[in-house]
This record gives structure tokens, C-alpha cells and sequence, in this order.
């Protein structure tokens, strides 16, 4: 059987087959801004509605720092699959001020930095990272997200006591 044929029934000569598109700048700028929309969720319905188009159906969401605040083990999945995380995002309290300190563009992934202010109290800054995969229609499938927690549990109200160091 000739490669070209092999291709063929894979479906990959067909136009069927989607083709890749690497992430821009300015998609990884977008999907940026989407997702500060989203998780500053001053107006739900937009908030909601960004989601919607944001995020792939099957979306996973891993991050121990957020685990760490939930006492949950560390490693597991924090988010599995869009309405419960737009649900779960959205019937939080708003993040008030978010500033994207970065955004770094690959293929199919791309890096936000990004700082929040006036978490809980809002004494500390909150800064953070989120490694984001997408898919070939640019939606997101995949976060990992790490944070500076101690400051978001300090803003909370979590009582944290350093230990002596010998």
C-alpha cells in the first residue's frame, strides 16, 4: 500500500481533516482578555457568554496551589468540563482588578501572567501563572495554574504562621 494512501484512510489528504494553526500573539493576547472577562465576571451574562466560546466542552483545569486552598491532594484535577467550572467560576466572587503582567504565544499553548488585587481583604497581591492548552479552533482544553496561595489564603481569612527556621 503506497504512504499516500495510508494518509488517505487516516484522513489526512481529506478535507476533512482540520488544519493546525499555530497560536499568534495577538490570539494568545485575545485568549488573555477572554479569560479576564471571565473570572472578573462583573457582568455574568457576559462572563458567561465569553465561556461559552472560550472554552472546549472537556476542559481540565489542574493547579496545587488552588488545591492547597481547598485541601485537596495535591495533583488532582481542579476543573472537569466547562459547566461546572463556568458554574463554579461564576458563583464566586468576582476577582476585582486583574493585570496581565505577560503573555507568552506558542503552538498550541501559551503562558498568562497575570497579577490580582483585592482578593478578600485585599492586603496582599496575588500573582500567578496559568499555562493554557488549546485545541485546533483555538478553545481552551487545558489550564495549569500556580499562584503565590499564602497570600490568597491570607486574604481570605486563612490563619498562616511561619515556622521558626533553625
Amino acid at each position: 500500500m503506497k504512504f499516500s494512501a495510508v494518509l488517505a484512510c487516516a484522513g489526512l489528504l481529506t478535507g476533512s481533516a482540520q488544519a493546525w494553526t499555530c497560536l499568534s500573539q495577538a490570539d494568545a493576547n485575545n485568549i488573555a482578555a477572554q479569560s479576564t472577562i471571565f473570572l472578573q465576571h462583573l457582568n455574568v451574562t457576559e462572563a458567561n457568554a465569553t465561556a461559552q466560546a472560550l472554552f472546549a466542552d472537556g476542559i481540565v483545569e489542574y493547579g496545587d496551589s488552588i488545591n492547597s486552598l481547598r485541601g485537596a491532594p495535591l495533583g488532582t484535577q481542579v476543573e472537569n468540563g466547562k459547566a461546572t467550572y463556568i458554574n463554579d467560576t461564576l458563583s464566586t466572587p468576582p476577582i476585582p482588578t486583574i493585570n496581565t503582567l505577560a503573555v507568552v504565544a506558542g503552538c498550541n499553548q501559551m503562558v498568562w501572567q497575570w497579577e490580582f488585587l483585592g482578593i478578600g481583604t485585599g492586603a496582599n497581591r496575588v500573582r500567578g501563572m496559568t499555562l493554557i492548552t488549546v485545541d485546533s479552533g483555538s478553545k481552551i482544553v487545558e489550564q495549569y495554574v500556580e499562584f503565590n496561595s499564602l497570600a490568597w489564603g491570607a486574604d481570605i481569612g486563612f490563619n498562616i504562621t511561619a515556622t521558626a527556621i533553625p
